[in-house]
């Protein structure tokens, strides 16, 4: 049966001109790439395989280092794509988190797959089919290839075929557990920080070190906001029935060692390692069936709604919202999910002509609050206007013009390039030399420019 299946598998991949496997550093996408290039290889066309890996706070170092080993080793083209500003994408951490991550580093990975003519293959496998995997929904709607699962293998016959393979610690790798990115370590609905990754990244590493082979470090909550964004965490350690005993002579060490690491407190799962153990929360997590507005709801005059659930939602989601805290990265996300196709259908179709009436609106409804003293309506018209200068750059964006970023970096050079009394070794004795100077610069500025 595991001959049959590489068989197969073998003729997935040479129906590939091109493939560049999406390498972790895992025992799948290592067995698929090594065995990528052996059948390659025997055709004459090594070359023919290439290997890209993401790296971020969200990989464990460890795998990374050894996907970048195995590729030198081999002599298999291999690049990295950084991905930690995913990090700030999941943030709020919801149930299908791993959509929206594949969704980003997948399309990152495809897009500069494609530039060479490759076609992008990931470590899928037929086990994986059994637990709740909504990142797999991404892999497929970015077209990504998963040779391991068409081919129908199991976790066990890759482990049993990457043993027999002459790769660098074939047999080593082909025994390792299972892994998962260390987003998987926070419980759903908590937040998710590159200081929290880390803190688990550094944990884990030091209890394998220790001599404990499957290993979870789980990272919760313990308690509100302690000092500006921080927050108080602990540990729940996920090990092997069997291992615990060991905990016995080295739990003081262990602790502190986690401790250092920023964790509060450290614990013991008592149920030890268990294969999905957060997802058992999703279900609890999922939301409730969407509720469609009845027709009968009058633009202005929200009490006339038939169905009375509706409100609860409204009131239920308001307090959700109000409860969170964002960032300008945060925002400038909001604007970005609002223009995607299943984001909302009046954002979706503006354009920068439609939206002009707005931007004067917001503008003067800022003077007016300014003109009334009223600064808290003037923190709210800024953010109206704020609002426009970020889907305008969002729609300039998705047209290739320009981005936020362009226009933060425009802005930023200008108030430099206009203030060398400030940032440069020119002095000013007043309001009137600055303004000259101000109107100089921007003849010298248009001048240059013909």
């Amino acid at each position: 049966m595991l001959d049959s299946k590489l068989k197969k598998l073998e003729e997935i991949i040479l129906g590939c001109s091109r493939m560049t496997v999406a390498l972790s550093g895992g025992v799948d996408s290592t067995f698929l790439l090594a065995f990528a290039y052996e059948t390659y290889c025997r055709a004459g066309e090594g070359d023919r395989v290439a290997a890209i890996t993401a790296t971020g706070p969200q990989f464990a170092r460890e795998e990374t280092d050894y996907a970048s080993s195995l590729c030198d080793r081999l002599g298999i083209a291999h690049k990295k794509i950084d991905a930690s500003h995913v990090i700030s994408m999941i943030k709020r951490n919801p149930a299908d988190r791993c959509y929206h991550c594949k969704r980003e580093i997948f399309g990152m990975l495809k897009e500069r797959t494609e530039m060479v003519g490759s076609v992008l293959c990931d470590g899928t496998n037929a086990d994986d089919m059994d637990d709740y995997r909504p990142g797999f929904k991404a892999v497929r709607e970015l077209g990504v290839l998963s040779p391991l699962l068409e081919a129908g293998l199991t976790k066990d016959e890759i482990r049993q075929a990457l043993s027999r393979m002459d790769i660098p610690e074939g047999k080593l790798v082909a025994a390792k557990p299972a892994f998962a990115c260390l987003v998987s370590r926070i419980p759903y609905g908590e937040t998710v920080t590159a200081e929290k990754l880390e803190a688990v990244g550094a944990a884990e590493k030091f209890l394998k070190g220790a001599g404990f082979t499957q290993v979870r470090v789980r990272c919760h909550e313990i308690a509100g906001k302690v000092s500006g964004n921080e927050t108080r965490f602990m540990a729940r350690l996920e090990l092997l029935r069997e291992e615990m005993e060991k905990l016995r002579d080295m739990g003081g060490e262990i602790e502190e060692t986690l401790r250092g690491l920023g964790f509060e407190y450290v614990t013991l799962d008592l149920g030890g390692y268990e294969r999905g153990k957060m997802n058992s929360m999703v279900d609890a997590l999922a939301l409730p069936d969407r509720i469609k507005v009845s027709e009968t709801v009058v633009r202005g005059n929200p009490e006339r709604v038939e169905n009375p659930d509706i409100m609860a939602e409204i009131d239920r989601f308001l307090k959700e919202v109000r409860d969170r805290e964002y960032t300008f990265g945060d925002f400038v996300d909001i604007i970005r999910r609002l223009r995607e196709p299943d984001g909302c259908p009046w954002d979706r179709e503006q354009t920068h002509k439609s939206l002009k009436k707005h931007m004067v609106e917001e503008a003067n409804e800022a003077l007016e609050a300014i003109d009334e003293g009223d600064w808290q309506h003037l923190c709210e018209e800024l953010g109206d206007v704020l609002l426009q200068i970020v889907l305008h750059s969002q729609i300039a964006a998705e047209a290739g013009e320009f981005t936020i970023d362009d226009v933060v970096q425009c802005v930023s050079e200008k108030m430099i390039r206009r203030h060398p009394h400030v940032f440069g070794n020119i002095d000013v004795s007043g309001v009137d030399e600055g303004l000259d100077l101000w109107e100089e610069i921007k003849k010298r500025e248009r001048m240059q420019k013909q």
